[in-house]
């Protein structure tokens, strides 16, 4: 992995942490 490529990932697992939420609290909500 080099630094350039460190952002990419970081953003890739913010976005799969929003989305795990995201699906947590529609299924907490059904």
């Amino acid at each position: 992995v080099t630094i350039a490529d460190e952002p990419l990932i970081s953003v890739a697992n913010g976005t799969g942490m929003v989305l795990r939420n995201i699906d947590f609290w529609r299924r907490a909500a059904a």
